[in-house]
């Protein structure tokens, strides 16, 4: 499993290759913390998701980039105050 860590302004955020992102606050933070949000690969838009819901891109690749980059944008700061629920542990806001 890799993981990969991006710095966009709203947050920071960890994706894995074995299908999540983790969403964490802009500040430093130690070893153990839990995520503010856990997602699944697909919420960062199509292709990003690949067989098995794996990353169907490079780690480092433009289009993880820019995939995550957007998310951040428009969820970012939400999913970093709690807005979305916890993501995929079961704890997800009710629609």
């Amino acid at each position: 499993m890799a993981r990969t860590p991006f710095s966009p302004p709203e947050a920071n955020i960890v994706v894995c290759s074995d299908g999540y992102f983790d969403v964490y606050p802009s500040s430093n933070r130690s070893n153990g913390d839990k995520p503010a949000y856990r997602g699944q690969l697909a919420e960062l838009g199509a292709g990003i998701r690949g067989a098995n819901d794996r990353l169907a891109v490079r780690p480092g690749s433009v289009a993880l980039n820019d995939a995550v980059n957007a998310w951040s944008a428009v969820n970012g700061a939400a999913a970093v105050r709690g807005e979305l629920g916890r993501g995929r542990d079961g704890n997800q806001t009710q629609a």
